[in-house]
């Protein structure tokens, strides 16, 4: 089990949200564990009251946020799970999650979705943050930073250049619609033109880049940031998309 550095012992979104003081650890959180409360899979210092607040204060299943959602995956995997024992691919892919949840944690951020190689992030729900496009944007230099590296180490000998292997990030900021979906079967996430862009934006990253819209761009760079301002063509989107990659 990944160690998980600044635990909050009461869930920060209750907190802010309600100022509600809802355990999170210790023996003060056993009588609210018997009852289901616990902490959030998606952000071990929320808990499981706060992730679906919309639901259960609102009374609606699913409510619209300004958020930034942010994609990242592992270039290269599909060769690299025909060439990998799936022990060896397994481990690959726990040390992924593990660093992906770390950075995303640290700054706030829900770890939404695993889908194969990739993850699914999402800034400014429920905890809220006036830069969670800044927010990501560290989280998503986090994640190069512990992931490249190594990726390179240890997967170079399975038949890839060095300059093919690494972590592709995609970054886009909006109004986005964030809820339950489904009856038959229910999906946790968020959906819209935001999701999709960030999606669309990590499939072109090349591997240790990231590509952030021009919204969310313009709201994350600090003093000092630089980025190549780039124009391109994103698969379902009519008009060429304006990105910096950095």
């Amino acid at each position: 089990m990944m160690k998980r550095i600044g635990e909050a012992r009461i869930c920060k979104g209750c907190w802010q949200q309600m100022h509600v003081p809802i355990p999170l650890r210790g023996p003060l959180s056993l009588p609210f564990r018997v009852v289901g409360i616990r902490p959030s899979q998606m952000n071990p210092n929320l808990c499981t009251i706060c992730e679906l607040m919309f639901e259960r204060v609102m009374k609606r299943r699913a409510i619209e946020i300004d958020a930034t959602i942010l994609f990242a995956d592992i270039r290269s995997y599909t060769t690299l799970a025909q060439a990998m024992e799936p022990a060896e691919l397994s481990r690959l892919l726990n040390f992924f999650y593990d660093e992906c949840a770390a950075a995303i944690w640290q700054q706030d951020g829900l770890l939404n979705k695993v889908i194969g190689d990739a993850v699914l992030a999402i800034f400014n729900f429920p905890i809220r943050h006036a830069d969670h496009a800044r927010k990501a944007l560290t989280a998503a230099r986090d994640i190069q930073e512990r992931c490249t590296e190594r990726c390179k180490r240890e997967l170079v000998g399975y038949g890839l250049d060095a300059s093919e292997l690494g972590v592709g990030i995609g970054i886009d900021s909006g109004l986005t619609t964030f809820g339950e979906f489904g009856h038959a079967h229910t999906d946790f996430t968020a959906i819209g033109s935001v999701v999709n862009l960030a999606a669309r934006l990590q499939s072109l990253a090349a591997p240790g880049q990231i590509l952030m819209s021009a919204r969310a761009w313009q709201t994350s760079a600090g003093e000092g940031d630089d980025a190549e301002r780039r124009q391109i063509v994103v698969k379902g989107f009519d008009t060429p998309q304006v990105v910096y990659a950095c």
